[in-house]
């Protein structure tokens, strides 16, 4: 199933790069599968591994929500429409305001899928490092409001607490 996802998402993301190391688009998803891998135990590590690799491609790519059900399954599905940003909301709110909404409401966003977005906001932070000065210091506000609100409103696994951790520490790297 990994291999599948991979071979999925490489193709779908094929021409995109990341915005700021310019770097093949792939290798952000392969980062966030990887700190997945190393952080989660679960009897359901390959298809969060699956969804993670996939995590972008609702959003960012031509794929349907019918193809990756027809290719990955309901849970793989679900999970990945749990990491779609809802574009009107996002932009009615506020990017900040609307993922930590997001992120600390059980009802919209899984444990599972919350552990997923946590490793893609770790994975983003590698970045930081190449950007602007000004784009560094509102990537790592959105960040801090983002988890103060996750461990004020939400009741966080040993996972989410692991994850949050590093990305606290990474944020302390960066100033």
């Amino acid at each position: 199933m990994i291999k599948k996802a991979l071979k999925f998402a490489e193709e779908k993301h094929k021409i995109q790069y990341r915005k700021v190391s310019g770097e093949p688009y792939i290798f952000h998803p392969l980062g966030v599968a990887g700190i997945i891998r190393r952080n989660k135990d679960s009897h359901k590590i390959n298809e969060l591994v699956s969804a993670a690799i996939l995590h972008d491609t609702l959003e960012d790519t031509d794929t349907t929500e019918k193809e990756l059900r027809e290719l990955f399954g309901d849970l793989i599905t679900s999970l990945v429409k749990e990491l779609t940003t809802d574009a009107e909301e996002k932009e009615r709110i506020g990017k900040k305001e609307y993922l930590a909404k997001k992120m600390s409401d059980v009802d919209k966003m899984s444990s599972w899928a919350l552990v997923i977005k946590l490793a893609d906001r770790l994975d983003n932070l590698s970045d930081l490092k190449e950007c602007s000065e000004k784009f560094r210091e509102k990537y790592s506000k959105e960040t801090l409001f983002i988890i103060d609100s996750l461990e004020k409103n939400r009741e966080l696994s040993k996972t989410h607490k692991r994850l949050i951790k590093k990305i606290r520490k990474k944020l302390d790297e960066l100033k």
